[in-house]
């Protein structure tokens, strides 16, 4: 209990305008230079009980942080072989390796050939599915060039191919100003 008088005399004893106890050294009076005898007080009780709130909260914290270093400590820990089965790992990856392959290969291909297969500078490829008989491939074209070049006529072309990336059609879809983003959003 003496050291709970030594540290309400530490600390002012009044309370501020939004009600919480002020955070100033106190003098000897138990009042800061700020406050005086007649500002609403708290009492010793008042006080003991907010420096255990205090405590709680501290050693609340301190576990928190305690346990977040013991989780990561344990993540750094675990092996890769213990966070995952590696022959589905090892399975998944090559499926996925060969399919990136795939659409690289198709995506190079429409890249090489957009522009002299529509008659147009190309701009870009939007879009690369598989379909039953081989690829879809969306892309799109510069069909008018304009100052500024938000005002450019885009032409968005849709390629057939098939498996070994030949074409055999297009068609035109759409076209749209370079700045119009509304139907796309």
């Amino acid at each position: 209990m003496a050291e709970a008088d030594v540290q309400s005399r530490e600390q002012c004893k009044a309370i501020t305008e939004d009600g919480e106890r002020c955070s100033r050294q106190a003098r000897d009076d138990g009042f800061c230079y700020q406050h005086d005898e007649s500002d609403p007080t708290v009492s010793d009780s008042q006080a003991t009980q907010e420096e255990e709130r205090a405590e709680r909260t501290d050693e609340t914290a301190e576990r928190e942080r305690e346990t977040r270093k013991s989780e990561s400590r344990e993540a750094v820990d675990m092996t890769a072989e213990e966070k995952t089965d590696p022959e589905e790992t090892n399975a998944d990856a090559d499926t996925e390796q060969e399919e990136i392959a795939g659409i690289l290969a198709i995506r190079k291909a429409v890249q090489s050939t957009a522009g002299e297969l529509i008659g147009h500078e190309f701009d870009g490829v939007s879009e690369i599915t598989p379909t039953d008989d081989g690829w879809r491939a969306v892309v799109e074209v510069v069909e008018r060039r304009a100052v500024p070049d938000t005002q450019d006529i885009i032409g968005r072309y849709e390629i057939e191919l098939d498996t070994d990336a030949t074409v055999h059609g297009y068609r035109r879809l759409d076209r749209y100003r370079r700045g119009d983003t509304a139907e796309f959003e």
